[in-house]
């Protein structure tokens, strides 16, 4: 039951980001799962942040390629992607 959580979870992220992608066409934006890792990447990124809901800055990185620790939660992600701010909201279930 918990697997099948986490793999919507995943799922209706990916879902959501491939049509981002297709609207604002920033080089292949991809945020998936692994574990309890949120992997963040695309080649025009030059940064990405991670904010809890109450918004606080819970960890910056920078480059092409992040990866975020989360716990159970919901929390709000931005990265500036070919000079344009985009925001997803990510779920861990």
């Amino acid at each position: 039951m918990k697997v099948s959580l986490v793999v919507m979870t995943i799922i209706s992220l990916m879902a959501g980001v491939n049509i981002a992608d297709a609207a604002h066409n920033n080089d292949n934006f991809t945020v998936r799962f692994r574990e309890n890792t949120l992997v963040v990447t695309s080649t025009r990124m030059e940064e990405a942040r991670i904010y809890s809901m109450q918004g606080k800055l819970l960890q910056k990185e920078k480059g092409n390629f992040v990866e975020f620790e989360l716990d159970r939660g919901t929390y709000r992600l931005y990265a500036k992607v070919n000079g344009e701010t985009v925001s997803r909201r990510v779920e861990l279930r």
